[in-house]
């Protein structure tokens, strides 16, 4: 038996109208999903507001509801089939917000990173730019703590987030462990909102910089294709990157049906037409099983797949 029933679908659609927030059924993920694969989820629920959010979570989890927070699909394999469970997404206007107070910077974590930090660059306001090119929202950001040169949390002041027992807490940036793609948040935690704190920069300079940085990544990474980003972690053991592993270890020209290595980075899995995620599974375990038998490393997923 489905645990997303009539009577929670009805319950949802009730809470919505009630809140102003909006629900959907049967959504098809691939429309959600940066590599454009997915099958369909039972509902897609975007909140109004942190209160009927932490409500809405703490309903669906007592009901046995599955419940994930899907932001703009850039860093999660979507499944082929059915998900019998409730997506979050945090479009909505709370959830998309922003705030300038000097130097420091209010954001709703459903707001994308590129609109946001085009907003920052033109206040001339730095430490966000590496992030250019990415195309993820702030939440997700945070819990994979993304970058390029630097890291989103080097700018982090604190945030606000919804934890496992449906608490709405505040916690400062000293509270949360980081490191290299990871942070100490559960994967039940639901982040909210975030304060950075930022530099001023010389306007001129900020842009030059950024764009720099955005030519960097045009160069060598396929953007403007259909990719979940890296598919893998650089290892810590290897003096070599996860794309020279993978070159190195002939698969470069690898490819599942629809599903192959990007030529122009071999870290990056390109959906060519019709890619299923039962293909680029297939792919990344047969490039992790040739990496491992050739280096004697386990490349680690650097993407979610649900």
């Amino acid at each position: 038996m489905e645990k997303v029933d009539r009577i929670i679908k009805d319950t949802l659609a009730i809470l919505c109208e009630n809140n102003g927030s909006h629900v959907s059924f049967d959504e098809r993920l691939a429309g959600h999903s940066t590599m454009f694969i997915g099958g369909s989820v039972s509902a897609w629920y975007v909140p109004a507001t942190p209160e009927e959010l932490r409500e809405t979570v703490v309903l669906l989890h007592d009901a046995g509801v599955r419940t994930f927070v899907i932001g703009n699909g850039s860093n999660v394999l979507m499944p082929d089939g059915h998900m019998d469970a409730v997506a979050i997404n945090l479009a909505s206007e709370y959830f998309t917000h922003k705030k300038f107070d000097g130097c420091e910077v209010s954001v709703g974590a459903g707001e994308k990173l590129a609109p946001f930090i085009s907003l920052c660059c033109a206040r001339g306001l730095s430490g966000l730019e590496g992030l250019v090119g990415i195309p993820g929202t702030i939440g997700g950001a945070l819990v994979m703590n993304a970058g390029y040169k630097s890291a989103i949390s080097n700018c982090l002041v604190r945030v606000k987030f919804i934890d496992d027992k449906g608490n709405i807490r505040n916690l400062e940036k000293r509270g949360i462990s980081f490191g290299y793609r990871r942070s100490s948040f559960n994967k039940e935690d639901i982040i909210i909102e975030a304060v950075f704190g930022l530099k001023e920069m010389p306007l001129s300079e900020l842009r030059e910089k950024m764009q720099g940085f955005f030519l960097e990544k045009l160069r060598s990474q396929p953007l403007d294709q259909k990719t979940l980003g890296c598919i893998f972690k650089n290892p810590k053991n290897s003096k070599y990157k996860s794309a020279e592993l993978i070159e190195k270890a002939g698969m470069k020209d690898a490819g599942c049906g629809g599903a192959v290595i990007s030529q122009k980075h071999a870290n990056f899995i390109v959906n060519s037409g019709n890619a299923s995620a039962k293909e680029v599974k297939t792919l990344i375990r047969e490039v992790r099983d040739k990496v491992r038998t050739d280096f004697s490393i386990d490349l680690v997923p650097e993407i979610e797949v649900l």
